[in-house]
């Protein structure tokens, strides 16, 4: 079972600067929570995040759904320079709801001087048929929100002058 969120803005700056923000910026300052979808407050162990196969460990603030902590390990799958990338968490190391895995894809487009095009795309993923309605309608409300939230705060990240934290 698999449900697929998406969320699109345009980012008013260079192509490479909106490229690099949603993985190499500060992600903390646009994971900030949303509804019962804890806020992400640190990560660890990152020291080969931003290339295709390297790692880091996200932590969570505490919530009602979320003790807090090492939520899992976020894993690059594709770095494709300017254009787009692929990550995702498949092994959770908190309560995941019934979710198995959690893939995100940005897709970027230059639309114009200084106007990239920015399609965010997240599918959730569970086996379990009788929780499906739950996941649907978690990812659809909660995720969603987040994705909302999250891309507006990239945005704002992308247009200023903050800097990455990874290359």
């Amino acid at each position: 079972m698999k449900t697929t969120i998406e969320v699109t803005a345009t980012f008013n700056c260079s192509p490479e600067r909106a490229f690099k923000t949603p993985i190499l910026g500060d992600a903390t300052q646009f994971l900030v929570g949303y509804g019962v979808v804890p806020a992400v407050e640190k990560f660890t162990d990152d020291s080969t995040w931003g290339k295709p196969g390297g790692q880091r460990i996200p932590h969570s603030a505490k919530n009602l759904i979320s003790k807090g902590g090492e939520i899992g390990i976020d894993e690059v799958y594709a770095r494709v320079e300017n254009e787009y990338w692929k990550w995702g968490i498949a092994e959770f190391r908190q309560w995941s709801m019934g979710f198995t895995e959690f893939l995100g894809e940005m897709f970027f487009s230059e639309q114009g001087e200084n106007a990239v095009s920015v399609r965010w795309v997240y599918t959730l993923y569970s086996r379990s048929i009788l929780a499906y309605p739950f996941h649907w309608l978690f990812g659809k409300i909660f995720w969603k929100g987040q994705m909302r939230l999250a891309i507006r705060r990239m945005k704002r990240y992308a247009e200023s002058d903050a800097a990455f934290l990874y290359e």
